[in-house]
């Protein structure tokens, strides 16, 4: 009778997350058509920039992530033709989304129980550290890795955005009772943030790859064709965590999932490498920082 209950108790919960997340607010027209303009082959690079032009914030983040030391372009870039020729079509349509995708949810949120702060730390830790580990291991699409890693909790937002109160709960269960945030998420609400972050990613169209690396960060097997995009992610998580660059939520670091070191064939002489170009990575992303949070250096929150 528990557990009929509990799983009655946890299909409630998902619907009810769900049937809000599905009327989340819908793409601005500008975005819109920045996207067709992305997706359209005889589109041409000052088509988009025009198109970039009428939306201040995103020109804005454009420009600064083309000037920032992520890209290292040894000049200042001043137009937005020239950033677009640096990013890249596939980092715009990142920008574009995860820009739209975050200040919905901020406008969303009324009150907080993540730290802001912390959570975009790690999330940027977590997204640097895996594109690092991904780079050692001879894998090209850095880009791709380090925006998995980026988006790995977004989950979390959504949860504090759509069911606050209740995830409330979730915090104090897991500081009561010694628990990983995971732990606690499955104990209380009877699914986890990366369960209701693939959801999300899925409502938004973004890639596959992406919403199984956010869905499947936990448990990288799950993720089948996309096991080492998630498998990278679960990796990179798991070091930003040992060396407490910001905060996901919870003050424990979850254990390694020995299938995915070994397909992965992480050596542990690599590890001291692989935190060395972390540090490097980790000053050139601070330009992915929201506004209002890029004078704050990622570092430890302890």
């Amino acid at each position: 009778m528990e557990v009929r209950n509990a799983n009655t108790k946890a299909e409630k919960t998902f619907e009810k997350i769900y049937s809000q997340i599905k009327y989340l607010p819908s793409l601005p027209s500008v975005v819109v058509t920045i996207l067709q303009k992305l997706n359209d082959p005889q589109s041409s690079v000052q088509d988009l920039a025009k198109a970039l032009s009428y939306e201040q914030s995103l020109a804005s983040r454009v420009l600064k992530l083309a000037n920032s030391a992520y890209y290292g372009f040894p000049r200042k870039v001043d137009t937005l033709t020239k950033a677009v020729t640096i990013i890249g079509y596939n980092s715009i349509r990142n920008i574009v989304l995860v820009t739209n995708l975050f200040d919905s949810l901020e406008q969303k949120k009324q009150a907080r129980t993540l730290n802001r702060m912390y959570f975009w730390q790690h999330s940027l830790g977590c997204g640097a550290a895996a594109e690092v580990i991904g780079t050692k291991l001879g894998f090209k699409n850095g880009e791709e890795i380090f925006l998995a890693g980026l988006l790995h909790d977004i989950g979390k937002v959504v949860l504090d955005a759509f069911l606050h109160d209740k995830y409330k709960m979730v915090f104090e269960h897991t500081q009561e009772h010694d628990l990983l945030l995971l732990e606690a998420e499955k104990e209380i609400l009877g699914a986890s943030h990366a369960e209701f972050g693939r959801m999300l990613a899925e409502s938004w169209n973004l890639p596959h790859s992406l919403s199984a690396a956010i869905g499947y960060h936990h448990e990288p097997e799950k993720g089948e064709k996309h096991f080492t995009l998630a498998g990278l992610v679960h990796i990179g998580d798991i070091l930003v965590r040992a060396l407490e660059i910001g905060n996901g939520g919870d003050n424990h670091i979850p254990a390694i999932d020995h299938q995915t070191w070994a397909a992965l064939n992480l050596q542990p002489a690599m590890i001291e490498s692989i935190i060395s170009d972390f540090e490097e990575k980790l000053v050139q992303v601070q330009s992915f920082l929201p506004d209002d949070l890029s004078s704050q250096p990622v570092s430890s929150s302890f």
